[in-house]
């Protein structure tokens, strides 16, 4: 019988060193018009199907929030974010963009980012490892105790991607490792089919966590 997506999920994070913390989607364009995008609005385009459980309306910011979406909208941007992380959620977050864009056919977009938070078990890290292949001169010139991160772009697919992994404090367990997908797009065609690529970006994400790890 075929396991459900939660089921494959749970399945996969039992043997996992990471967690997922957050995850958005932005969409830059130029104009957009956030007087117009009231909760009734979302609702009546089948945007937002879910009871929204707060809301802001202003000129120049919408805010809709439901149980596990935050939809925000000012004259640049559109974020898009995940309140409470689950593999349904993270399915129907561009979907949510792609219902958006498409009733905004006419609108100048400009970029399109995914963006993921994750936490990797100190313990199983291997960044010091892969990042630091002199620590004998890196102790010379700070200390002992040093502490190392790393930044790194790459091309991924349509995307400029980033990973960012901060030192961690002494006492923490986990160490925060973030990436960016950016892709710049023109249009509303464009945006759409970079959306469809947000699986992808997950798996790639979560390929590079899994190098990361011993």
């Amino acid at each position: 019988m075929k396991k459900s997506i939660k089921e494959r999920h749970t399945e996969r994070s039992l043997s996992e060193v990471f967690t997922l913390k957050g995850v958005n989607i932005v969409i830059l364009a130029s104009n957009y018009n956030p007087s117009i995008v009231s909760k009734e609005w979302l609702y009546q385009k089948n945007i937002i199907k879910e009871t929204v459980a707060n809301f802001i309306h202003t000129p120049p910011l919408s805010l809709v929030e439901t149980e596990r979406i935050s939809f925000v909208l000012d004259e640049d941007s559109l974020r898009i974010s995940l309140k409470t992380i689950s593999p349904e959620g993270i399915e129907a977050l561009p979907e949510i963009a792609t219902e958006f864009v498409s009733c905004l056919p006419e609108t100048p977009f400009k970029a399109v980012g995914f963006n993921y938070g994750y936490h990797i078990a100190k313990e199983s890290s291997r960044l010091e490892a892969l990042f630091s292949p002199n620590s004998d001169k890196l102790e010379e010139l700070f200390s002992r105790s040093y502490k190392i991160g790393a930044v790194v772009t790459f091309p991924f697919e349509r995307f400029i991607v980033s990973m960012r992994a901060l030192p961690s404090r002494e006492e923490a367990v986990t160490i925060p490792v973030d990436f960016n997908f950016h892709s710049d797009c023109q249009n509303a065609k464009a945006v759409k089919e970079i959306l469809g690529l947000h699986p992808q970006t997950v798996r790639k994400a979560e390929e590079i966590l899994r190098g990361l790890s011993k």
